[in-house]
């Protein structure tokens, strides 16, 4: 038994108990733990943003044409060396993981050399910052990952230098740093061999188009096909996008909402006296109808009768409309043989009523000025105008710097922004809207060589390509009145023609409408509460009515994220609870029952009700009890996820855009996508049926 009086051990000043830890190792575990959980949020949102760029991923908010695609196409989100681009995006990532590492090597304690890199990576976050707010080009996941880096550079500072050698900190972060960027090399690298095969693919069948119907007699024009009729050229209906994002295939059915206008508004009103209004619609055409008018802008580049002629609807702000631009300038520098003109196709609702919202906030402005310029000073004074708005990229923010423009070019500036401002600029612009429209357009460039469409304009010096191949065959020297693109309705069928044949992921609880031995097979991804998945859906049952040659099979894609994780929201309330009728029918009754279902729910959507299904079940010969139980059941929440996933999982239906679905009703006809189905307002699919399929034999 220890003695009463025998003193206690107490700890000396700098040591703790056997099981103590100090408080300045707590800190460090806790500082470790704090800058490795940011540098790994700065890494996570860069690595969604290289998988959006790659086409893995759909992210809400981003996608072609939103914030993030515009930060990434600005001259802030490419490192250029040369023609080699690399996104911020891939550089970020690369930078965070290997950081992230790094950090955990050291237990949070970094060393000089690397605390001063941190630092410049702050400063770098703090410069990308400021330019998405003066910008506006409000990218939430770039946000995100700046924050991220701004709070880890914090924690560093907290933290302390590390003493030791800097060689195996620097060692870890290079290493780390060469593996990340080798793996996103080569991952790019089968990405863009993949986008190239497809466009060499569209732009070798378009060259051969073109120099088919270059050869054809003058008085031939491809403008119909017997038993084609065109429908009218109007305001394109929206259809319903499955993904929460914003797109920029310049595709009038994918835009479906506007992101607020950039606060830095291209021209000043005050110093240019420019009223800013509504667009409003352009007055109808006096001469010839779109289709039997000469096919060429207003001001010609080169002879009027020309063995290559070239027109190309353009928006002085489309990166991708600039690249083709060079690619012209330079067959201009080198032919003599060639003629080229401009329309316009702004994505900016001041004088484009046709988009569904402003991508490019100067575009209108850039094109009024274009159009002023060969008001005021005829051909040459638009095409030195065109050269200064497309070296520019369609910008300049006061009228001083417009002035100082049309200066550089040998021009008085006197009355141009009147001019530019005037009624006839906006009804020009409007007209070449409205002839797009007519033909078709849905994003730009569009590029026609000799009235034919140059699908494939994004492979390699595809247009230079193309001249080369056409001119090789000595092309008769025509003039605008023999060139005849068709009109949007044949170009929606071609679009299918040209289509390849796609592998769809298997469905394991089809129902299928029509003999298993048919030659035809429809498949029509849609939504049993959007309305027009449901004139789709009665177009497709009607046209295989009586017949033996067509299968259809209806594959769920609700546009409600309780059942479909590939969107954000719940934009139909009883999407999920209607295709679970569908499937509890057929479960219960077969594929009769489950037809007689879909039919009701297609035909009545806004009666849908659980008192609804349950009579329409009796109508089927269903125990409604049983219907109504079992769409709370598994089996019929995995038929509707599967069709879901099989919607993911389809490969790019459109250039420019990531994998899966991204609108509803999306329909393939043999395999082959049909990528539009509304024209003018109306269904054009009865007619791309009528051309695919053909009467029955």
């Amino acid at each position: 038994m220890a003695k009463k009086d025998k003193k206690e051990r107490k700890p000396q000043p700098g040591s703790f108990a056997r099981h103590e830890r100090p408080p300045e190792a707590a800190t460090g575990q806790a500082a470790m733990l704090a800058g490795a959980i940011f540098v790994g949020f700065s890494a996570l949102m860069s690595l969604l943003l290289v998988l959006e760029h790659l086409g893995g991923l759909s992210l809400p908010g981003c996608g072609q044409g939103g914030p993030c695609e515009q930060a990434t196409n600005s001259v802030w989100g490419r490192i250029q060396i040369g023609s080699f681009q690399w996104p911020v995006s891939y550089l970020g990532l690369a930078y965070f993981v290997a950081m992230l590492l790094t950090w955990l090597v050291c237990r949070g304690r970094l060393p000089a050399a690397l605390r001063h890199l941190v630092r410049l990576g702050a400063l770098i976050s703090l410069g990308f910052s400021a330019i998405i707010f003066i910008k506006w080009m409000f990218c939430p996941y770039c946000v995100a990952a700046h924050l991220g880096n701004f709070a880890f550079w914090i924690v560093m500072e907290l933290s302390g230098p590390r003493v030791l050698r800097a060689g195996p900190a620097l060692a870890t972060l290079g290493l780390a740093f060469a593996i990340v960027t080798g793996g996103i090399g080569l991952i790019d690298r089968q990405h863009r061999a993949v986008a190239r095969q497809k466009g060499e693919q569209e732009l070798a069948q378009a060259t051969r188009e073109i120099i088919e119907r270059s050869r054809m007699p003058a008085e031939q024009s491809p403008t119909t096909r017997p038993g084609v009729t065109q429908a009218p050229a109007t305001q394109p209906a929206v259809a319903t996008p499955v993904v929460g994002q914003e797109t920029t295939d310049q595709d009038a059915d994918e835009l479906l909402a506007s992101r607020p206008a950039p606060p830095d508004r291209p021209i000043d009103p005050a110093a240019t006296q420019l009223v800013r209004r509504a667009p409003e619609p352009a007055p109808a055409a006096t001469g010839p109808a779109i289709g039997q008018r000469p096919f060429t802008g207003r001001y010609r580049w080169g002879p009027e009768r020309a063995p290559i002629r070239i027109v190309m609807f353009t928006d002085y702000q489309c990166a991708d409309c600039q690249m083709i631009e060079r690619q012209v300038e330079q067959l201009m520098a080198e032919r003599t043989d060639m003629s080229v003109s401009i329309k316009y196709f702004p994505f900016n609702r001041e004088c484009n009523p046709l988009v569904g919202k402003d991508l490019h906030p100067n575009a209108c402005w850039a094109a009024r000025a274009a159009e002023a310029a060969g008001m005021l000073w005829g051909t040459e004074g638009f095409w030195k105008m065109h050269r200064w708005l497309m070296e520019r990229k369609g910008s300049f923010e006061t009228a001083d710097e417009l002035h100082a423009g049309i200066r550089s070019l040998g021009y008085d500036p006197a009355n141009f922004v009147q001019t530019m401002s005037s009624p006839e600029t906006l009804r020009r612009i409007q007209e070449d809207c409205q002839e797009a429209d007519a033909l078709g357009l849905h994003f730009t460039p569009m590029i026609f060589i000799n009235g034919v469409e140059l699908k494939g304009w994004y492979a390699e010096d595809a247009v230079k390509r193309a001249v080369a191949e056409l001119a090789a065959t000595n092309p008769p020297p025509r003039s605008p009145a023999d060139d005849h693109p068709p009109l949007a309705l044949e170009k929606y069928i071609s679009d299918w023609r040209d289509q390849p044949v796609r592998q769809l992921p298997p469905d394991t609880h089809a129902w299928w409408l029509g003999p298993e031995q048919a030659r035809n097979v429809i498949v029509l991804w849609g939504d049993y509460q959007e309305p027009y998945t449901a004139e789709a859906d009665k177009i497709i049952r009607s046209f295989l009515a009586g017949r033996g040659d067509i299968r259809y099979c209806f594959r769920h894609c609700p546009f409600n994220s309780d059942c479909n994780p590939n969107i954000q929201e719940r934009r139909h309330p009883n999407a999920c609870r209607a295709s679970a009728a569908a499937e509890a029918a057929g479960q219960l009754g077969g594929n009769a029952a489950y037809w007689k279902m879909h039919a009701w729910l297609m035909e009545n959507q806004a009666q849908f009700s659980n008192e609804a299904v349950a009579a329409v079940a009796v109508l089927a010969g269903l125990d409604p009890d049983a219907v109504l139980a079992r769409m709370d059941s598994e089996s019929v929440r995995e038929a509707i996820a599967e069709d879901v996933r099989a919607g993911k999982q389809l490969p790019v239906l459109r250039f420019g855009a990531p994998p899966g679905l991204h609108a509803i009703p999306s329909v393939f006809i043999n395999g082959k996508y049909v990528p539009r189905v509304r024209l003018g307002g109306q269904s054009v699919l009865k007619e791309i049926l009528d051309a695919a399929i053909g009467p029955e034999p």
